[in-house]
């Protein structure tokens, strides 16, 4: 979703919350919110949501399901080294393992198939 998305969203929700009498401060709440946030769609042409200085270890859990990620970023994500990562995929593991694409000989993963993966692998303490 791009910063543009959630204003439009915002703004069918505010006139639909004046639509209906809603109250005047939650039409306000939406109309302080649009304020601050449309400076910054502006600025950046609606580009997808991110946090500024984010690592892959907490976007991992909050990028949509279908980002694609390479070894660097998954490794950053839990911790490891790239040879994890690889071990992990590696085709000797059985079923249990890491699932993966090839990309032009790099390998891919998707973010939901890793954190599926990550917490299947979890045990509890």
């Amino acid at each position: 979703m791009t910063l543009l998305d959630l204003l439009g969203q915002l703004e069918r929700r505010a006139a639909e919350a004046e639509a209906v009498g809603a109250t005047a401060p939650v039409a306000n709440v939406y109309r302080l919110v649009l304020a601050d946030l449309r400076p910054l769609a502006d600025g950046n042409g609606g580009a997808a949501l991110s946090v500024p200085g984010a690592t892959w270890r907490e976007r991992l859990w909050t990028c949509p399901p279908d980002t694609r990620l390479g070894v660097r970023e998954v490794a950053e994500a839990v911790g490891r080294p790239r040879s994890w990562v690889y071990r992990a995929c590696a085709a000797k593991r059985g079923p249990g393992r890491l699932r993966a694409r090839r990309l032009d000989g790099e390998l891919v993963l998707l973010a939901s198939e890793v954190r599926d993966w990550l917490t299947r692998q979890e045990a509890p303490a």
